[in-house]
């Protein structure tokens, strides 16, 4: 009976390859993941510098394989392709819990002072739509909602779509709020 040694080409231990995957995971999370291009670079340094044996192609490319990063994905199913959502570092770092607690804070504040009934109080959720900017896909966790990527705001325009509604069902039109112009004359 054949029986397929699926170890004797195998690059990582067990171990070695759940920190790779936990390190994918963990950089998604914090808005750096990694292209499936930049994983292949990482997985080839990674073997470099533990002096692990690599196949002639990955010396040649500076990067593992395209086959070998299927058979990580397979290997580890708590990891999948994903496109991210374009996160700026300004707004990444503002929401944090001391801002979030202020806020709660001072509409706690408003609503002691005024007697605001649900026709009063609208929610308006909000999206910004790029012009230009695309993230890449990156290596993040499996069932997770949002997956994030840092980007520069120096490239294209950002506009924003506001959709508004309040607890009795009334809305406001949705609307776009585009980018000042300089070249409008007065």
């Amino acid at each position: 009976m054949f029986v397929p040694k699926y170890n004797a080409r195998q690059i990582f231990t067990k171990e070695q390859e759940v920190m790779l995957a936990d390190y994918f995971v963990e950089a998604a999370k914090h808005n750096y993941g990694h292209s499936p291009c930049m994983a292949r670079r990482l997985a080839y340094e990674f073997a470099y510098a533990n002096s692990i044996t690599i196949p002639d192609s990955w010396w040649r490319d500076c990067a593992a394989g395209e086959e070998w990063l299927t058979g990580f994905m397979k290997r580890h199913e708590t990891i999948s392709i994903r496109v991210p959502e374009a996160t700026s570092l300004g707004r990444s770092t503002a929401f944090n819990k001391f801002n979030t607690n202020k806020f709660f804070d001072n509409l706690e504040l408003v609503y002691g002072r005024h007697a605001f009934g649900p026709e009063s109080i609208y929610n308006c959720d909000e999206t910004g739509v790029t012009t230009v900017q695309r993230p890449v896909k990156v290596l993040a966790g499996k069932g997770i909602k949002q997956v994030r990527s840092m980007t520069s705001q120096e490239k294209g325009q950002l506009v924003t779509v506001c959709c508004t509604i309040n607890a009795v069902g009334n809305t406001v039109p949705p609307f776009m709020v585009f980018p000042p112009t300089s070249s409008l004359t007065c």
